[in-house]
């Protein structure tokens, strides 16, 4: 049976969660991601960080201090004050079938592949599609 580490992306872009918020917004759109995995000082998975959070973010913060105070404010923000408190994640050996059941039962659009504390991946419903497409190929 598959596992999640047969389909899971590997090289996972990540982020401390001492960095300030705006170096988070600038991999953000720098790689094009949505998700980015958060770690701790010791390097053990700690949260995760969205566009949603940066978002949420600089719309209080613009609000509160106009525009032109957004880059200054997310300098001075740290990442483990605005990323998302949820540590949903999954182990590498877990079946597909259960990472798969995850995405079906929660509207999460990432799920980061976490093993003895560390993150050794990210498995996102786009990786259940390729599966699927390189499937529907060998058929």
């Amino acid at each position: 049976m598959k596992t999640v580490a047969d389909i899971m992306t590997r090289n996972v872009i990540s982020i401390k969660d001492s960095d300030n918020l705006h170096h988070g917004r600038m991999l953000l759109k720098e790689y094009s991601i949505r998700h980015l995995p958060v770690v701790n000082e010791k390097g053990l998975y700690a949260g995760l960080l969205t566009q949603r959070d940066v978002l949420n973010n600089a719309l209080n913060v613009v609000e509160k201090y106009g525009f032109s105070k957004l880059t200054a404010r997310e300098e001075r923000t740290l990442i483990k004050d605005v990323m998302s408190q949820d540590k949903s994640s999954i182990c590498s050996s877990a079946n597909l079938r259960e990472a798969g059941q995850f995405f079906v039962s929660n509207k999460h659009s990432c799920l980061p592949v976490v093993d003895d504390d560390r993150l050794v991946g990210i498995l996102s419903p786009v990786d259940f599609v390729k599966l699927s497409l390189s499937l529907l190929d060998n058929e």
